[in-house]
């Protein structure tokens, strides 16, 4: 399953939230199907639901001062939004269609990553940044380093085979030791 948002507070009389989305076209959500809310407790990333959680369908989805803004065939008003703020937002990954050369943050932890066919790193992570590009974590496993280093997802840098979960990686000289120079 994968996390689309956070509800944040409830919006209007009619049973709307805020959403804080963890997904970067929220505007897509009302076309899924499948959708799950769970408490916020519970990471569905597992792919089980549990009791607890409530199959919904979006009834309704728009923006409001810049922020999505979403209501539930489930849940008729404010009363009855009012007990499910803080709830996390879940879709089954299969209801999701991807582009061409899109793919999931998740299918790249793990991969190995290469410079000039050395192994350089592992990715733990791949994080959206405040500048609008995401950043990929990367564990150092260069003989003589170590720790985690932040490379910008800069598509020109990066050759994916995330099948194999291997990326190649051709960066500008030094950017791996930002850090250590000085």
């Amino acid at each position: 399953m994968l996390l689309l948002g956070y509800l944040a507070k409830v919006q209007g009389l009619k049973g709307e939230f805020l959403l804080h989305p963890t997904t970067d076209s929220p505007e897509c959500i009302q076309d899924y199907n499948g959708l799950l809310l769970a408490p916020p407790q519970l990471n569905l990333s597992n792919g089980t639901a549990t009791a607890e959680c409530k199959q919904i369908t979006v009834r309704k989805f728009r923006w409001h001062q810049d922020r999505p803004c979403l209501s539930f065939d489930q849940i008729a008003d404010r009363t009855a939004a009012e007990p499910y703020k803080g709830w996390t937002l879940w879709v089954h990954e299969a209801s999701i269609k991807l582009e061409e050369g899109e793919s999931f943050r998740h299918e790249w932890v793990g991969c190995k990553l290469f410079i000039d066919n050395s192994l350089v790193g592992e990715v733990v992570d791949l994080e959206p940044s405040p500048g609008g590009y995401d950043m990929v974590k990367m564990k150092d496993l260069r003989p003589g380093h170590k720790g985690i280093r932040d490379i910008p997802y800069i598509k020109a840098w990066f050759s994916l085979d995330l099948h194999n979960h291997r990326i190649d990686l051709d960066p500008p000289p030094g950017l791996l030791d930002v850090d250590q120079m000085g």
